[in-house]
């Protein structure tokens, strides 16, 4: 999963991904290994003004750059076309195995999940990413997931992705991309999370006015550099975290207090602590209707 801020130009380190995969070689080191095709879904950038331009500058071979742009079932007038959602697998794997690509990149998640599934919620989540896992064992592929980052203020990268904390539990790696607080053209793609291997080291890129991407080799950016300048001062803590968590996880509405406290666990966000932020926000604790089940709740006014 790569992650970052709307500008920080994770679509343009995608396309670079994929046009060294296309090409032949690894991205940032030219070291050759074997071309493979790739697939790309993105519903945010255009495939005629923003996807195909980028992909060519970056010298990629366009006759194995193939981009999903939705379903048709049927033919000629008749023809009905639908969205694509990564839960759709058998739409996935005949896009796989009619272009045999060997990297999937999904611009971004969030567009991907379909209006069922509600990204806060581990429950629903995670089935759509253990099949997005199966998919990519039987096709042997990799899948790029690319994710926005979320307004929460915490000084620890891996709870800043919007949605559930578990969807970093349940990729292998997570990077952030981003710039330093002080000088916006200092760019760094730096890993977070990895469950294959030691982390790597932060690699800077560059994006120049005219739309020319590169990568600048070793990077001295960390990923608390990146996302100190969303911190606005505030020192970091775990009842900042714990704060932020909650603001973020209840932003759209009422959740189960037992969900919250679960995926604050998966934070690594102790009781007590969430217990001391849920105070300080003025959470509301309440039963849903004639149930037992209790829901917390910002306070009216505190919801987006």
């Amino acid at each position: 999963m790569l992650s970052g801020d709307p500008g920080a130009g994770k679509t343009y380190i995608a396309l670079a991904i994929c046009a060294a995969v296309t090409l032949g070689h690894e991205p940032n080191t030219g070291r050759p290994s074997k071309p493979a095709d790739v697939l790309c879904l993105s519903v945010e950038n255009s495939p005629e003004y923003v996807l195909r331009p980028r992909f060519d500058r970056l010298g990629g071979a366009a006759s194995r750059f193939h981009i999903l742009r939705g379903s048709v079932a049927g033919e000629g007038k008749h023809a009905l076309r639908g969205s694509v959602r990564l839960s759709d697998i058998s739409l996935l794997r005949d896009a796989l195995t009619r272009t045999k690509a060997r990297l999937v990149v999904v611009d971004p998640i969030q567009s991907y999940l379909g209006a069922e599934i509600d990204a806060h919620r581990s429950n629903e989540t995670r089935p759509v990413l253990d099949g997005l896992a199966r998919l990519a064992e039987e096709h042997k592929c990799c899948i790029l997931l690319i994710r926005h980052l979320g307004k929460a203020q915490t000084s620890r990268a891996i709870h800043r992705g919007l949605g559930s904390i578990d969807l970093t539990g349940a990729v292998r790696s997570e990077l952030i991309a981003g710039s330093a607080a002080h000088d916006a053209t200092d760019r760094a793609l730096v890993q977070v999370k990895s469950n294959l291997g030691e982390l790597g080291l932060p690699l800077g890129y560059n994006i120049a006015a005219d739309g020319t991407f590169r990568w600048t080799g070793e990077s001295r950016l960390t990923a608390s550099a990146i996302l100190a300048s969303e911190l606005q001062g505030e020192e970091p803590g775990p009842m900042a975290e714990a704060k932020s968590f909650l603001s973020s996880v209840l932003a759209q509405g009422a959740r189960p207090a037992k969900d919250v406290k679960a995926e604050a666990r998966q934070a690594e966000i102790s009781d007590r602590t969430l217990t001391r932020a849920k105070a300080s926000l003025n959470v509301v604790s309440r039963k849903r209707g004639m149930s037992d089940i209790w829901e917390w709740a910002l306070p009216e006014g505190g919801q987006s």
